[in-house]
């Protein structure tokens, strides 16, 4: 059976590229239109809407939701969801999935359906190739000028959903005081201009550039966009329920290649997941659910909505980093010894991370979804 798909860019397609990830394919004269072929089935991708139509069974890919009800002439519709969260309700959410049509999301919702495939993963491939991190060297750097380094400077309470990571930094930073570093550069009069990076498209060179001042740290912290209870504080908000993870993710995973150490910070639950995929961060070796942790912590004039066990285990891993640097006195040495201790758990997660993007082991139930999904 041939089965099309017809897409509109490279964010429409790619959660189903990544499921054919280690199947052999067929690329066509015009670059927009190839074939993946899988037992007795060809998986059809173009473009062009005169390919598809001559299919055995037709589908519209896209990511944007609204699009949905304009499409025509499908057998299916299957929307991915892998850049940020869903902000539709979940009655426009409903209505879509319950006509037939499918969500690829590495998105939660709050709400189970048959026809909502949820894979956190799916938006590290994406950006992985999307922001061009398939084209870095990895190269090590072994000089190492800070003990903790981390991109972000507290906001004095302008965006109150960055509280606790404005919390978190004034801890740590009170712990390793002038051991820690908030990567920045000098401001000059173009680069004002060309700051925000959409002007000419120079988005994407803002996320991989990064790993240059990574390597400078013994160590640096990842924050999330969302807070360990992110999105679970409300019951019944629209928002309700609805985690994900972002680019910052997948640069905690991907410099593990240059023997730079990560704490990262953001949904327990997420939190979780990834270190159940075998995934591992140097926080991780202080996080204990069981420890007794205060129930309300007060930030300026609020409290935080959450302080947990993930929280507890940043603030454990920077005093362990700040005893080894005041016992060794040189961020190189305690860089060394971390090499020594958790060198392999660096090296699993490139192991790990590689595996990952040279096949994926739910295939069946993505193409089953597919050909056999909940109708009307």
């Amino acid at each position: 059976m041939k089965i099309g798909f017809h897409y509109g860019s490279y964010e429409d397609c790619v959660a189903l590229l990544y499921t054919f990830s280690d199947d052999k394919f067929n690329l066509e004269n015009h670059l927009d239109t190839f074939s993946f072929f899988y037992k007795n089935d060809e998986y059809i991708f173009s473009t062009k809407y005169e390919i598809i139509d001559r299919c055995d069974y037709k589908i519209r890919l896209f990511h944007t939701f609204h699009e949905w009800k304009n499409f025509r002439g499908f057998d299916r519709l299957i929307q991915t969801q892998t850049v940020e969260n869903y902000h539709i309700t979940n009655d426009e959410l409903l209505e879509y999935l319950d006509a037939g049509n499918i969500c690829l999301s590495s998105a939660s919702i709050s709400f189970e359906h048959p026809n909502f495939y949820y894979e956190p993963i799916l938006n590290l491939i994406f950006f992985y190739y999307h922001l061009g991190y398939n084209f870095l060297n990895y190269y090590k750097f072994d000089k190492k000028q800070n003990l903790l380094g981390v991109y972000h400077i507290p906001n004095n309470g302008v965006n109150s959903n960055k509280n606790h990571r404005d919390y978190l930094y004034l801890q740590i930073q009170n712990i390793v005081q002038s051991d820690l570093v908030s990567y920045k550069s000098n401001d000059y009069n173009l680069k004002l201009l060309l700051q925000p990076y959409t002007l000419f498209g120079h988005w994407g060179n803002n996320h991989i550039t990064s790993y240059v001042d990574f390597t400078t740290s013994v160590c640096n912290i990842i924050f999330e966009t969302l807070h360990s209870n992110g999105n679970l504080e409300q019951l019944g908000t629209k928002m309700y329920g609805r985690q994900y993870v972002t680019e910052k993710t997948l640069k905690a995973i991907c410099f593990s290649e240059e023997e730079i150490f990560f704490i990262w910070y953001g949904p327990t639950k997420l939190f979780k997941h990834l270190t159940d995929m075998g995934f591992w961060f140097l926080n991780c070796e202080f996080y204990n659910e069981e420890i007794e942790i205060p129930n309300v912590v007060s930030y300026g004039n609020n409290a935080l909505l959450s302080y947990s066990a993930i929280e507890q285990s940043v603030i454990d891993t920077s005093i362990f980093l700040k005893t080894l640097k005041d016992k060794l006195n040189d961020n190189n040495l305690v860089h060394s010894y971390l090499m020594g201790k958790y060198g392999e758990k660096l090296k699993n997660n490139t192991k790990l991370f590689k595996k990952l993007l040279n096949s994926y082991d739910k295939k069946e139930d993505v193409l089953n979804l597919i050909k056999n999904g909940k109708g009307n």
